[in-house]
Protein backbone atom coordinates (compact mmCIF):
# COMPACT_ATOMS: atom_id res chain seq x y z
CA UNK A 1 0.00 0.00 0.00
CA UNK A 2 1.11 3.06 -0.87
CA UNK A 3 2.66 5.88 2.06
CA UNK A 4 3.60 9.52 1.91
CA UNK A 5 5.10 11.89 4.57
CA UNK A 6 6.25 11.39 7.69
CA UNK A 7 5.01 8.93 10.38
CA UNK A 8 3.01 10.28 12.72
CA UNK A 9 3.03 9.78 16.30
CA UNK A 10 -0.14 7.89 17.05
CA UNK A 11 0.19 5.66 20.34
CA UNK A 12 0.66 8.59 23.22
CA UNK A 13 0.36 11.29 21.24
CA UNK A 14 -2.17 12.87 23.77
CA UNK A 15 -1.53 10.22 26.41
CA UNK A 16 1.54 10.41 28.83
CA UNK A 17 2.42 6.87 30.01
CA UNK A 18 4.56 6.58 33.08
CA UNK A 19 5.35 2.94 33.35
CA UNK A 20 5.87 1.86 37.06
CA UNK A 21 8.72 -0.56 35.35
CA UNK A 22 8.16 -1.18 31.57
CA UNK A 23 7.36 -4.67 30.69
CA UNK A 24 7.83 -4.39 27.28
CA UNK A 25 10.12 -2.88 24.41
CA UNK A 26 7.87 0.13 22.87
CA UNK A 27 8.19 -1.31 19.70
CA UNK A 28 7.25 -4.77 20.80
CA UNK A 29 4.36 -3.45 22.86
CA UNK A 30 3.21 -1.52 19.76
CA UNK A 31 3.46 -4.55 17.31
CA UNK A 32 1.37 -6.59 20.10
CA UNK A 33 -1.46 -3.88 20.26
CA UNK A 34 -1.35 -3.92 16.58
CA UNK A 35 -2.34 -8.10 16.68
CA UNK A 36 -4.80 -7.36 19.29
CA UNK A 37 -6.70 -4.93 17.30
CA UNK A 38 -6.20 -6.46 13.91
CA UNK A 39 -7.27 -10.13 15.72
CA UNK A 40 -9.90 -8.66 17.85
CA UNK A 41 -11.58 -6.23 16.20
CA UNK A 42 -11.18 -6.82 12.32
CA UNK A 43 -11.42 -9.93 10.20
CA UNK A 44 -12.33 -9.86 6.89
CA UNK A 45 -12.25 -8.56 3.25
CA UNK A 46 -11.27 -5.41 1.14
CA UNK A 47 -12.57 -3.53 -2.01
CA UNK A 48 -13.05 -5.40 -4.79
CA UNK A 49 -9.41 -5.91 -6.95
CA UNK A 50 -11.06 -4.80 -10.77
CA UNK A 51 -12.53 -1.17 -9.37
CA UNK A 52 -11.41 1.95 -10.79
CA UNK A 53 -10.78 5.12 -10.11
CA UNK A 54 -10.93 6.96 -6.88
CA UNK A 55 -11.90 4.09 -4.00
CA UNK A 56 -11.00 3.73 -0.69
CA UNK A 57 -8.83 0.55 0.13
CA UNK A 58 -8.12 -1.24 3.65
CA UNK A 59 -5.19 -3.96 3.65
CA UNK A 60 -6.55 -7.40 2.93
CA UNK A 61 -8.95 -9.37 5.27
CA UNK A 62 -9.78 -6.37 7.30
CA UNK A 63 -13.20 -6.36 8.25
CA UNK A 64 -15.14 -3.09 11.13
CA UNK A 65 -16.24 -3.89 14.46
CA UNK A 66 -18.01 -0.69 16.48
CA UNK A 67 -14.97 -1.66 18.71
CA UNK A 68 -12.10 -0.51 16.83
CA UNK A 69 -8.47 0.28 16.60
CA UNK A 70 -6.80 2.56 13.76
CA UNK A 71 -5.70 0.81 10.72
CA UNK A 72 -4.73 1.69 7.00
CA UNK A 73 -7.57 3.09 5.34
CA UNK A 74 -6.76 5.26 2.00
CA UNK A 75 -8.48 7.10 -0.39
CA UNK A 76 -6.97 6.56 -3.71
CA UNK A 77 -7.08 7.36 -7.05
CA UNK A 78 -7.81 10.76 -6.66
CA UNK A 79 -7.43 14.52 -8.48
CA UNK A 80 -3.83 15.59 -7.42
CA UNK A 81 -3.58 18.66 -5.58
CA UNK A 82 -7.77 18.85 -4.85
CA UNK A 83 -9.84 19.32 -1.69
CA UNK A 84 -11.92 16.43 -0.84
CA UNK A 85 -15.00 16.18 2.28
CA UNK A 86 -15.10 12.92 3.19
CA UNK A 87 -18.23 12.39 5.32
CA UNK A 88 -19.73 9.31 7.42
CA UNK A 89 -22.89 8.49 7.85
CA UNK A 90 -25.18 6.06 9.75
CA UNK A 91 -28.48 5.20 8.98
CA UNK A 92 -29.98 3.14 11.74
CA UNK A 93 -33.63 2.86 12.85
CA UNK A 94 -33.03 4.64 16.12
CA UNK A 95 -31.57 7.83 14.10
CA UNK A 96 -28.64 8.82 12.43
CA UNK A 97 -25.15 9.75 12.98
CA UNK A 98 -22.72 12.07 11.19
CA UNK A 99 -19.13 13.47 10.92
CA UNK A 100 -16.96 14.50 8.16
CA UNK A 101 -13.08 15.90 7.58
CA UNK A 102 -11.46 17.16 4.96
CA UNK A 103 -8.29 16.74 3.29
CA UNK A 104 -6.25 17.64 0.39
CA UNK A 105 -4.82 15.12 -2.01
CA UNK A 106 -1.45 14.51 -1.80
CA UNK A 107 0.32 14.66 -5.86
CA UNK A 108 0.32 10.91 -5.96
CA UNK A 109 -3.75 11.19 -5.66
CA UNK A 110 -3.82 9.60 -2.50
CA UNK A 111 -5.21 10.70 1.02
CA UNK A 112 -4.04 8.46 3.62
CA UNK A 113 -6.37 9.04 6.83
CA UNK A 114 -3.63 7.41 9.15
CA UNK A 115 -0.85 9.82 7.84
CA UNK A 116 -2.77 12.87 6.61
CA UNK A 117 -4.10 15.63 8.84
CA UNK A 118 -7.57 16.63 8.50
CA UNK A 119 -9.21 20.01 8.10
CA UNK A 120 -12.11 21.13 9.67
CA UNK A 121 -12.99 17.96 11.43
CA UNK A 122 -13.95 17.23 15.20
CA UNK A 123 -10.18 16.07 15.51
CA UNK A 124 -6.90 17.22 14.66
CA UNK A 125 -4.10 14.90 14.15
CA UNK A 126 -4.03 11.98 11.56
CA UNK A 127 -6.41 9.10 12.49
CA UNK A 128 -7.61 6.37 10.37
CA UNK A 129 -10.58 5.33 12.71
CA UNK A 130 -11.48 9.26 13.50
CA UNK A 131 -14.67 9.82 11.39
CA UNK A 132 -15.99 6.54 13.14
CA UNK A 133 -15.55 7.13 17.01
CA UNK A 134 -16.27 11.32 16.36
CA UNK A 135 -19.92 10.27 14.88
CA UNK A 136 -22.37 12.08 16.42
CA UNK A 137 -26.20 11.47 16.44
CA UNK A 138 -29.11 11.41 19.24
CA UNK A 139 -28.75 10.47 22.39
CA UNK A 140 -29.93 7.29 23.70
CA UNK A 141 -30.76 5.50 27.00
CA UNK A 142 -28.10 3.15 28.57
CA UNK A 143 -30.27 0.04 26.96
CA UNK A 144 -30.54 1.22 23.45
CA UNK A 145 -27.22 2.70 23.30
CA UNK A 146 -25.47 -0.88 24.06
CA UNK A 147 -27.50 -2.35 21.54
CA UNK A 148 -26.67 0.28 19.10
CA UNK A 149 -22.84 -0.38 19.22
CA UNK A 150 -22.43 -4.03 20.92
CA UNK A 151 -25.26 -5.69 19.26
CA UNK A 152 -26.49 -4.22 15.98
CA UNK A 153 -24.40 -3.93 12.77
CA UNK A 154 -24.29 -0.71 11.95
CA UNK A 155 -23.31 0.38 8.20
CA UNK A 156 -21.22 3.26 8.05
CA UNK A 157 -21.23 4.99 4.25
CA UNK A 158 -17.58 6.98 3.80
CA UNK A 159 -18.41 10.03 0.85
CA UNK A 160 -15.60 11.67 -0.68
CA UNK A 161 -16.97 14.82 -2.35
CA UNK A 162 -15.02 17.22 -4.92
CA UNK A 163 -16.78 20.81 -4.18
CA UNK A 164 -20.72 18.89 -5.44
CA UNK A 165 -19.32 15.55 -7.00
CA UNK A 166 -19.04 12.40 -5.33
CA UNK A 167 -15.79 10.72 -6.55
CA UNK A 168 -15.70 7.70 -4.31
CA UNK A 169 -18.02 5.71 -1.68
CA UNK A 170 -17.73 3.07 0.35
CA UNK A 171 -20.14 0.97 3.46
CA UNK A 172 -17.87 -0.31 6.45
CA UNK A 173 -20.48 -2.62 8.36
CA UNK A 174 -19.75 -2.38 11.90
CA UNK A 175 -20.75 -5.56 13.65
CA UNK A 176 -21.35 -5.46 17.65
CA UNK A 177 -18.87 -7.68 19.57
CA UNK A 178 -21.70 -8.80 21.57
CA UNK A 179 -23.83 -9.98 19.55
CA UNK A 180 -22.07 -13.54 19.51
CA UNK A 181 -21.74 -12.96 23.69
CA UNK A 182 -23.64 -15.32 25.46
CA UNK A 183 -23.61 -14.68 29.61
CA UNK A 184 -25.01 -17.01 32.80
CA UNK A 185 -26.43 -15.44 35.30
CA UNK A 186 -25.40 -16.72 38.90
CA UNK A 187 -27.56 -17.50 41.76
CA UNK A 188 -26.93 -18.16 45.24
CA UNK A 189 -27.25 -21.49 45.39
CA UNK A 190 -24.86 -22.03 41.97
CA UNK A 191 -22.02 -20.99 44.60
CA UNK A 192 -22.95 -23.52 46.97
CA UNK A 193 -20.24 -26.96 46.22
CA UNK A 194 -22.37 -29.87 45.50
CA UNK A 195 -23.42 -31.09 49.18
CA UNK A 196 -22.72 -28.28 51.33
CA UNK A 197 -25.00 -26.64 52.09
CA UNK A 198 -23.60 -24.85 55.08
CA UNK A 199 -21.58 -22.29 52.55
CA UNK A 200 -23.73 -19.80 51.54
CA UNK A 201 -22.65 -16.24 51.54
CA UNK A 202 -23.48 -14.39 54.07
CA UNK A 203 -26.93 -12.54 53.95
CA UNK A 204 -27.96 -14.76 51.91
CA UNK A 205 -28.93 -18.08 53.50
CA UNK A 206 -33.02 -17.33 53.37
CA UNK A 207 -32.90 -16.14 49.89
CA UNK A 208 -31.50 -17.29 46.87
CA UNK A 209 -30.82 -14.08 44.57
CA UNK A 210 -28.73 -13.29 41.63
CA UNK A 211 -25.37 -12.19 42.46
CA UNK A 212 -23.54 -11.59 38.78
CA UNK A 213 -23.08 -12.71 35.37
CA UNK A 214 -20.56 -14.80 34.09
CA UNK A 215 -19.35 -15.15 30.60
CA UNK A 216 -17.25 -18.17 29.27
CA UNK A 217 -14.52 -17.24 26.86
CA UNK A 218 -13.13 -20.68 26.46
CA UNK A 219 -12.96 -22.73 23.45
CA UNK A 220 -11.95 -26.01 22.00
CA UNK A 221 -8.96 -24.87 21.13
CA UNK A 222 -8.19 -23.15 24.98
CA UNK A 223 -10.61 -24.78 27.04
CA UNK A 224 -8.76 -23.16 30.22
CA UNK A 225 -7.72 -19.22 30.27
CA UNK A 226 -7.64 -16.40 32.53
CA UNK A 227 -10.76 -14.32 34.26
CA UNK A 228 -11.36 -11.46 35.45
CA UNK A 229 -13.37 -10.60 38.68
CA UNK A 230 -15.41 -7.13 37.42
CA UNK A 231 -17.17 -4.77 39.46
CA UNK A 232 -18.95 -2.37 37.00
CA UNK A 233 -19.17 0.57 36.19
CA UNK A 234 -22.54 1.60 35.75
CA UNK A 235 -21.29 4.92 33.49
CA UNK A 236 -22.62 5.04 29.39
CA UNK A 237 -19.67 2.92 27.12
CA UNK A 238 -17.77 1.62 30.52
CA UNK A 239 -20.57 -0.58 31.71
CA UNK A 240 -19.95 -4.64 31.67
CA UNK A 241 -22.46 -4.32 28.30
CA UNK A 242 -19.45 -3.08 26.60
CA UNK A 243 -16.31 -4.16 28.58
CA UNK A 244 -17.05 -8.01 28.98
CA UNK A 245 -17.63 -8.53 25.23
CA UNK A 246 -14.26 -6.78 24.62
CA UNK A 247 -12.18 -8.85 27.49
CA UNK A 248 -13.92 -12.19 26.79
CA UNK A 249 -12.54 -11.26 22.65
CA UNK A 250 -8.75 -11.79 24.50
CA UNK A 251 -9.58 -14.27 26.11
CA UNK A 252 -10.40 -13.94 29.39
CA UNK A 253 -13.89 -14.84 30.79
CA UNK A 254 -15.76 -12.59 32.98
CA UNK A 255 -17.72 -12.32 36.06
CA UNK A 256 -19.58 -9.17 36.52
CA UNK A 257 -20.50 -8.41 40.10
CA UNK A 258 -23.68 -5.66 38.80
CA UNK A 259 -23.10 -2.20 40.64
CA UNK A 260 -24.66 1.27 40.41
CA UNK A 261 -24.13 4.94 40.73
CA UNK A 262 -25.62 8.42 40.87
CA UNK A 263 -23.27 10.54 40.69
CA UNK A 264 -19.99 8.62 39.22
CA UNK A 265 -18.01 8.99 42.30
CA UNK A 266 -19.90 6.80 44.62
CA UNK A 267 -21.18 3.41 44.35
CA UNK A 268 -24.66 3.08 45.39
CA UNK A 269 -24.84 -1.05 46.32
CA UNK A 270 -23.48 -2.95 49.12
CA UNK A 271 -21.03 -5.49 48.57
CA UNK A 272 -20.15 -8.58 51.05
CA UNK A 273 -16.48 -9.78 51.36
CA UNK A 274 -17.99 -13.47 51.92
CA UNK A 275 -20.30 -13.12 48.76
CA UNK A 276 -17.20 -12.20 46.59
CA UNK A 277 -15.00 -15.17 48.45
CA UNK A 278 -17.58 -17.39 47.25
CA UNK A 279 -17.53 -16.09 43.64
CA UNK A 280 -13.94 -16.86 43.75
CA UNK A 281 -14.42 -20.61 44.68
CA UNK A 282 -16.68 -20.59 42.07
CA UNK A 283 -14.58 -19.94 39.50
CA UNK A 284 -11.70 -21.88 40.92
CA UNK A 285 -13.81 -25.01 40.31
CA UNK A 286 -14.45 -24.21 36.69
CA UNK A 287 -12.40 -25.83 34.50
CA UNK A 288 -12.75 -22.55 31.80
CA UNK A 289 -11.05 -20.57 34.48
CA UNK A 290 -7.14 -20.90 35.13
CA UNK A 291 -7.16 -20.08 38.89
CA UNK A 292 -3.54 -18.71 39.00
CA UNK A 293 -4.33 -15.87 36.33
CA UNK A 294 -7.90 -13.41 38.00
CA UNK A 295 -7.53 -10.37 37.59
CA UNK A 296 -9.49 -7.41 39.51
CA UNK A 297 -11.32 -4.94 37.45
CA UNK A 298 -13.17 -1.95 38.67
CA UNK A 299 -12.98 1.58 36.97
CA UNK A 300 -15.11 5.33 38.11
CA UNK A 301 -17.55 4.32 40.53
CA UNK A 302 -16.25 1.00 41.15
CA UNK A 303 -12.08 1.42 41.08
CA UNK A 304 -12.46 1.53 44.81
CA UNK A 305 -14.12 -1.85 45.17
CA UNK A 306 -11.89 -3.29 42.71
CA UNK A 307 -8.67 -1.68 45.09
CA UNK A 308 -10.43 -3.24 48.19
CA UNK A 309 -10.64 -6.51 46.62
CA UNK A 310 -7.18 -6.60 45.45
CA UNK A 311 -5.93 -6.36 48.91
CA UNK A 312 -8.51 -8.30 50.69
CA UNK A 313 -7.80 -11.37 48.54
CA UNK A 314 -4.32 -11.10 47.48
CA UNK A 315 -3.65 -14.55 47.04
CA UNK A 316 -6.09 -14.98 45.06
CA UNK A 317 -6.27 -11.87 42.30
CA UNK A 318 -3.25 -11.69 39.93
CA UNK A 319 -3.48 -8.36 39.09
CA UNK A 320 -5.50 -5.26 39.12
CA UNK A 321 -7.12 -3.23 36.04
CA UNK A 322 -8.75 0.40 37.39
CA UNK A 323 -8.78 4.21 37.21
CA UNK A 324 -10.98 7.10 36.11
CA UNK A 325 -12.25 7.03 40.23
CA UNK A 326 -11.00 7.26 43.94
CA UNK A 327 -9.07 5.00 45.65
CA UNK A 328 -10.67 5.03 49.21
CA UNK A 329 -12.86 3.02 50.36
CA UNK A 330 -16.11 5.58 49.73
CA UNK A 331 -19.06 5.49 51.83
CA UNK A 332 -23.03 5.37 50.12
CA UNK A 333 -23.73 8.80 48.68
CA UNK A 334 -25.03 10.63 51.49
CA UNK A 335 -24.31 9.02 54.66
CA UNK A 336 -21.72 7.15 56.53
CA UNK A 337 -23.22 3.39 55.75
CA UNK A 338 -20.45 1.12 54.13
CA UNK A 339 -20.71 -0.44 50.53
CA UNK A 340 -18.46 -3.35 52.07
CA UNK A 341 -19.35 -5.75 54.56
CA UNK A 342 -17.33 -8.55 56.39
CA UNK A 343 -20.25 -10.28 57.87
CA UNK A 344 -22.42 -8.21 59.14
CA UNK A 345 -19.60 -5.54 60.16
CA UNK A 346 -19.19 -2.43 57.65
CA UNK A 347 -15.67 -2.07 56.69
CA UNK A 348 -14.28 1.82 57.41
CA UNK A 349 -15.25 4.64 54.80
CA UNK A 350 -14.83 8.14 54.06
CA UNK A 351 -17.73 10.13 53.16
CA UNK A 352 -16.22 12.15 50.76
CA UNK A 353 -12.75 11.20 48.27
CA UNK A 354 -9.75 13.17 49.48
CA UNK A 355 -10.76 14.83 52.58
CA UNK A 356 -10.90 11.79 55.20
CA UNK A 357 -7.77 10.33 57.22
CA UNK A 358 -7.41 7.41 55.21
CA UNK A 359 -4.55 7.45 52.86
CA UNK A 360 -4.15 5.56 49.57
CA UNK A 361 -4.49 1.82 50.18
CA UNK A 362 -1.45 0.10 49.81
CA UNK A 363 -1.12 -1.80 46.53
CA UNK A 364 1.82 -4.08 47.51
CA UNK A 365 -0.10 -6.95 48.18
CA UNK A 366 -0.94 -7.43 44.54
CA UNK A 367 0.73 -10.31 43.60
CA UNK A 368 0.35 -9.48 39.68
CA UNK A 369 0.90 -6.61 37.62
CA UNK A 370 -1.51 -3.25 37.49
CA UNK A 371 -2.80 -1.13 35.31
CA UNK A 372 -3.93 2.47 36.35
CA UNK A 373 -5.88 5.04 34.14
CA UNK A 374 -7.11 8.21 34.18
CA UNK A 375 -8.12 11.22 32.29
CA UNK A 376 -6.08 15.20 33.71
CA UNK A 377 -9.51 16.80 32.42
CA UNK A 378 -12.04 14.48 34.23
CA UNK A 379 -14.86 16.68 35.48
CA UNK A 380 -16.74 13.69 37.08
CA UNK A 381 -14.06 12.82 39.66
CA UNK A 382 -11.45 15.86 39.25
CA UNK A 383 -9.22 14.10 41.22
CA UNK A 384 -8.81 11.42 39.60
CA UNK A 385 -4.94 11.03 38.29
CA UNK A 386 -4.16 12.83 41.71
CA UNK A 387 -5.35 9.43 43.01
CA UNK A 388 -3.75 6.74 40.30
CA UNK A 389 -0.04 9.15 41.41
CA UNK A 390 -0.22 8.27 45.18
CA UNK A 391 -1.57 4.63 44.53
CA UNK A 392 1.44 3.84 42.47
CA UNK A 393 3.78 5.11 45.54
CA UNK A 394 2.45 2.05 47.55
CA UNK A 395 3.83 -0.39 45.53
CA UNK A 396 7.28 -1.39 44.42
CA UNK A 397 7.11 -1.49 40.53
CA UNK A 398 6.76 -4.91 38.73
CA UNK A 399 6.60 -6.34 35.65
CA UNK A 400 3.26 -5.31 33.61
CA UNK A 401 2.67 -2.33 35.98
CA UNK A 402 1.79 0.75 34.16
CA UNK A 403 0.06 4.31 34.99
CA UNK A 404 -1.54 5.93 31.76
CA UNK A 405 -2.17 9.23 32.25
CA UNK A 406 -4.70 10.81 29.22
CA UNK A 407 -3.67 14.28 28.86
CA UNK A 408 -6.71 16.50 27.52
CA UNK A 409 -8.88 13.29 28.29
CA UNK A 410 -12.28 12.93 29.67
CA UNK A 411 -13.51 11.00 32.52
CA UNK A 412 -14.34 8.08 30.07
CA UNK A 413 -11.35 6.77 29.83
CA UNK A 414 -12.13 3.36 29.91
CA UNK A 415 -14.45 3.17 26.94
CA UNK A 416 -13.35 0.53 24.46
CA UNK A 417 -11.82 2.48 21.77
CA UNK A 418 -13.96 3.42 18.38
CA UNK A 419 -17.09 3.41 20.07
CA UNK A 420 -18.79 6.99 19.78
CA UNK A 421 -19.56 7.09 23.07
CA UNK A 422 -19.32 9.88 26.17
CA UNK A 423 -16.79 11.60 24.23
CA UNK A 424 -16.15 15.72 24.60
CA UNK A 425 -17.42 17.80 22.03
CA UNK A 426 -15.17 20.61 20.31
CA UNK A 427 -15.37 23.57 22.20
CA UNK A 428 -17.48 22.56 24.56
CA UNK A 429 -15.45 24.38 27.13
CA UNK A 430 -14.43 21.46 29.52
CA UNK A 431 -10.91 21.73 28.69
CA UNK A 432 -11.32 18.06 27.30
CA UNK A 433 -10.29 16.59 24.02
CA UNK A 434 -12.03 14.21 22.37
CA UNK A 435 -9.20 12.28 20.13
CA UNK A 436 -6.89 12.50 23.84
CA UNK A 437 -9.75 10.65 25.16
CA UNK A 438 -9.70 8.60 22.19
CA UNK A 439 -6.01 7.72 22.71
CA UNK A 440 -6.04 7.20 26.10
CA UNK A 441 -8.78 4.28 25.73
CA UNK A 442 -6.46 3.10 22.76
CA UNK A 443 -3.81 2.80 25.97
CA UNK A 444 -5.15 1.76 28.36
CA UNK A 445 -7.62 -1.27 26.43
CA UNK A 446 -3.53 -2.04 25.03
CA UNK A 447 -2.58 -2.50 28.05
CA UNK A 448 -5.04 -4.51 29.30
CA UNK A 449 -5.11 -6.81 26.37
CA UNK A 450 -1.77 -7.34 26.42
CA UNK A 451 -1.53 -8.82 29.90
CA UNK A 452 -4.64 -11.10 29.53
CA UNK A 453 -2.94 -12.33 26.14
CA UNK A 454 0.28 -13.09 27.99
CA UNK A 455 -1.69 -14.97 30.32
CA UNK A 456 -3.88 -17.20 27.87
CA UNK A 457 -0.01 -17.87 26.30
CA UNK A 458 0.66 -18.86 29.91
Amino acid sequence: MRRRGAEAGRDGGTTREAALRPSLRPALAASLAAALAVGVALTGCATDGDQVGPRFITPPLIRYSSVLWPVPLELIDAQPGSRVRITASLDASRGTWTSAASYDVGADGTVDLARDKPLFAPFAEPDSAGLFWSLRGPSLGPVDLAQQWMHDTNPVTLTASDGDRVVARRTFRLEGLGGTLRGRTVYTHDLVPAGDGAALPPHETHEDQPVGRFYDASSIERPTGPAVLMFDDPSPGASADFTAALLSQFGASVFVVPMTSADGVHVSTVTDAGTISAILDWMDRLAAVDARHIFVYGTGASEQLAIWAANRFPTRLHGLFAGAGPAELLCLAGSSASPVFEGSVGVPCERSPGVGTTAAPPLVGVNGPVVLTCGEEDRVFPGACDVQLELTGTRTPRAGDKLLVGSHAAHAVTVPPGLPIALPAPGDGSGADGQATEQARIQFWNAVGQLLLQAVLS
